[in-house]
């Protein structure tokens, strides 16, 4: 698997806090000039991206594990 940056990495655990894509793409990019549309439609691309649907899958394997 390709290395994450460290903002696609926080992406990908702040996803798994609040569920929500746009709110952990808010949490982990700087996006304080940027339209709310901008921020869906990046927020929906990296989830899209296979490298970070992966690691999404991975953490929510290791969740399951510590529960």
């Amino acid at each position: 698997m390709a290395k994450l940056s460290v903002k696609q990495e926080n992406f990908c655990n702040y996803y798994l806090e609040c569920g929500n894509a746009s709110e952990a793409y808010r949490r982990a990019y700087s996006c304080s000039n940027m339209k709310d549309e901008s921020i869906n439609r990046k927020a929906v691309e990296l989830l899209n991206n296979g490298n970070i649907a992966t690691r999404v899958r991975e953490l929510q394997e290791e969740q399951k594990k510590q529960i």
